[in-house]
C-alpha cells in the first residue's frame, strides 16, 4: 500500500487525470455492458419461453384432437403424439400430467403422466404457467415450461370435458415442455463477443479522444503557464535577483492567482531579505558584542565585536556555554536572581564582570532577552554587551575629581571635611586625640609671579609629593586652596607625635625643588590645633590651626606653632 501511495504521489497532474479518466471509462463500460447484455439475455430468454409455450400449446391442441376423435383413451396414441412432437428441434422432454379431476374419472394413466415434483404440483394447483431454468455444468442449460389445461378455455372449440363433470375453468392437466437453450446460449455468446469487441474499440477511441482533449487543455491552461512560472522561479533562484516578477496571465484565473501569489511572496521575501541584510550589517558592524544561544544555552552565533572584546573567535566558542566567560566575581545567588528575572520577564540587564581569553577581568554592561516561537517555546537567548572599562575608569576619575584636587591629586576640602568629621566622632568614642596642621607656603606668590603659573603648578605638585612622604597612610593631606594645605592626623597619641610630623615636614622642605631647570627653595608656616584640647568641632579646629599658622608667619616663617592663645574660638 505504501508503494502504491508513493507511486501515485510521484505522478504528475496529467498522469493522475489519465488514470482517473481511464478508470471512469472502464467502470462506465462495465456497467453499460452488464446492462446491454442483460437486455439481450432477457430478450433471448423471452423468445425461448415463447417457443416453449408454443410447443406446449401445440401439445394441448394435439391432445384436444385425440379427444375429439375418441383416441385419447389409448396410451399408445398419447405416446405417439409425444414422440412425434419430441422430434422438433430443441425439444428435450415432453410430458402430459393428469389433473385430479381426470384421475378421478379415468384413473392415474401412465406413470409418466403423474406429477413428479413441486413444479408439476404448483402448475396443477394454481393453474398458472410455471418456468424453471436448469443450469447444467456439462452441457447447455434447459428451460422447463409447465402450461395447465384449462377446461373450456384452452381446448380449441370443444366442451366435451364438461361432460365428465369438469368444472368451468378447472385444471384437467399440464403440458410440460423442456427445451435446451444451446441455440439461445450460442446466440448470446456471439452477441457478447461482438459487444465486448465493440465496447473495447469504443473505449479505446474515447480514451484516445478524451486523453487528447485533456492533454491539450492541461498543456494550454496549466502546463504551459506553470512552466513559465517555473522558469521565472528558476531564474530568480539562479540569479538571486528578487527584483524580478512573473507576468500575470489574466486569461487563466487559477494560474493568474498563482502568479499573483508568487509575486506577493517574492515581495515579502525581498523585504525580508532587505531587513535581514540590514540586521546582518548591524550584527557584524555593531561595536557592541552579540552572543546568541539556543534554548539549551549553547552558543550558535557571535559577531566580530564579541571577538574584539573577549579575544575568543567564533570557532572557539561555537556550541559552548557562555559560562566560559565567567570571571568568578558574581556569586551563585547573583546568577540565580538573573535567570529568575529572565524566565519571568523575558529580559535582564545590568553590570557584570567577565573574563577575556587572556584572563583579564573586565566590566561589561549586559542585556539578555528571550526569543520565543509562535507556540511560546524558547528558541534563543540573545545577549548584547559592551566593554565599559573606559566608562568605569571615567566614572572613577569623575568621582576622584569630585573629592580631590585636580593638580596635586590630594583630597579637596569637601573630602577633608568628611574625614575630619569622622575622625572627631571616632576620637570622641575612644577618648583619643586628633591633630590638624594648617600649612601655608612662604613667599609662593613671588615664585608664581616671577616664573609663571606652570612653574607654580609644578612646585605645588612637588610639595604635595614630599608631604605624602611625611605622613601615615591613615592620615589625610588636603589642598585647602592656592598655596594652603591641611593635614589630618587621626588617633594621635599625644601632642608630641603631632609635633614630630610638623618637624618632619619642615625638614623635608629644606631640600631644593627642581622646577623648569632651576632649584627652588620653599618653606612652610605651620599652625597646629588639637582635639579636644583646642576645639570641640571641625570648624573650630580649622580656625584654631589657621590662627596658629599666622602666628608662625609672624615669628619668621619656616616654623610651626601650636594654638595656645587664651582668646581662641571655642566650640559653638
Amino acid at each position: 500500500m505504501e508503494i502504491i501511495r508513493n507511486k501515485w504521489h510521484s505522478l504528475g497532474v496529467q498522469g493522475k487525470l489519465h488514470i482517473l479518466i481511464q478508470g471512469s471509462l472502464i467502470i462506465l463500460f462495465l456497467i453499460s455492458m452488464d446492462w446491454v447484455i442483460g437486455r439481450f439475455e432477457s430478450q433471448i430468454m423471452s423468445s425461448a419461453k415463447a417457443r416453449a409455450e408454443e410447443t406446449a400449446d401445440g401439445l394441448i391442441n394435439g391432445m384436444n384432437m385425440l379427444m375429439l376423435t375418441g383416441q385419447i383413451s389409448n396410451p399408445d396414441n398419447r405416446k405417439l403424439l409425444l414422440s412425434k412432437m419430441s422430434q422438433s428441434k430443441g425439444i428435450s422432454e415432453l410430458r402430459i400430467i393428469r389433473g385430479q379431476s381426470v384421475i378421478a374419472q379415468f384413473g392415474p394413466g401412465l406413470p409418466e403422466e403423474q406429477a413428479k415434483d413441486d413444479l408439476d404440483r404448483r402448475a396443477l394447483t394454481t393453474g398458472q404457467r410455471q418456468f424453471l431454468r436448469i443450469e447444467k455444468p456439462d452441457g447447455p442449460s434447459l428451460l422447463r415450461v409447465e402450461v395447465p389445461f384449462i377446461a373450456l378455455e384452452n381446448f380449441r372449440g370443444t366442451n366435451c370435458l364438461a361432460c365428465h363433470h369438469t368444472p368451468l375453468g378447472g385444471v384437467n392437466g399440464v403440458a410440460s415442455v423442456t427445451i435446451d437453450l444451446s441455440q439461445e446460449e450460442e446466440t448470446l455468446s456471439n452477441i457478447k463477443r461482438w459487444l465486448w469487441a465493440g465496447h473495447i474499440a469504443l473505449q479505446i477511441f474515447l480514451s484516445f479522444v478524451i486523453s487528447w482533449i485533456v492533454r491539450v487543455l492541461i498543456v494550454r491552461n496549466i502546463a504551459r503557464p506553470i512552466r513559465k512560472l517555473q522558469t521565472a522561479m528558476t531564474e530568480i533562484q539562479r540569479e538571486n535577483d528578487l527584483s524580478k516578477r512573473v507576468d500575470i496571465d489574466e486569461s487563466n484565473r487559477d494560474v493568474g492567482e498563482m502568479a499573483r501569489a508568487f509575486n506577493s511572496l517574492v515581495d515579502n521575501l525581498e523585504h525580508a531579505t532587505e531587513r535581514l541584510e540590514l540586521f546582518g550589517k548591524m550584527f557584524h558592524g555593531s561595536s557592541e558584542a552579540f552572543l546568541i544561544t539556543d534554548a539549551e544555552r549553547r552558543i550558535v552565533a557571535v559577531n566580530p565585536a564579541f571577538t574584539e572584546i573577549t579575544g575568543y573567535s567564533a570557532f572557539e566558542v561555537m556550541g559552548k556555554n557562555p559560562s566560559i566567560l565567567s570571571s568568578g566575581k558574581q556569586t551563585p545567588a547573583f546568577y540565580e536572581s538573573m535567570w529568575y528575572d529572565i524566565n519571568e520577564t523575558g529580559q535582564w540587564q545590568g553590570e557584570i564582570w567577565n573574563r577575556r581569553k587572556t584572563g583579564e577581568v573586565f566590566p561589561e554592561w549586559l542585556s539578555i532577552s528571550v526569543l520565543k516561537n509562535h507556540k511560546g517555546e524558547i528558541i534563543n537567548y540573545i545577549s548584547l554587551f559592551s566593554d565599559i572599562t573606559e566608562r568605569k575608569a571615567a566614572e572613577q576619575k569623575i568621582a576622584f575629581l569630585a573629592h580631590h584636587d585636580a593638580l596635586t591629586k590630594l583630597p579637596n576640602r569637601a573630602l577633608f571635611a568628611d574625614r575630619l568629621s569622622l575622625a572627631l566622632s571616632t576620637a570622641t568614642r575612644h577618648s583619643s586625640k586628633v591633630g590638624l596642621l594648617f600649612l601655608d607656603l612662604d613667599k609662593f606668590k613671588h615664585i608664581n609671579d616671577s616664573m609663571g603659573h606652570l612653574a607654580g603648578d609644578q612646585l605645588l605638585e612637588s610639595v604635595a609629593t614630599r608631604l605624602k612622604s611625611c605622613v601615615r597612610e591613615s592620615d589625610t593631606i588636603c589642598r585647602h586652596g592656592g598655596d594652603e594645605f591641611m593635614i589630618l592626623l587621626p588617633d594621635a597619641a599625644s601632642a608630641r607625635d603631632i609635633e614630630l610630623v610638623a618637624q618632619k615636614i619642615i625638614a623635608a622642605m629644606s631640600a631644593p625643588h627642581h622646577i623648569l631647570g632651576q632649584n627652588l627653595n620653599v618653606t612652610f608656616s605651620i599652625g597646629i590645633s588639637i582635639f579636644p584640647d583646642n576645639a570641640a568641632d571641625s570648624d573650630a579646629m580649622i580656625k584654631c590651626a589657621d590662627a596658629a599658622m599666622y602666628r608662625a608667619k609672624e615669628r619668621g616663617r619656616n616654623n610651626y606653632q601650636f594654638f595656645t592663645s587664651p582668646d581662641a574660638p571655642s566650640a559653638g
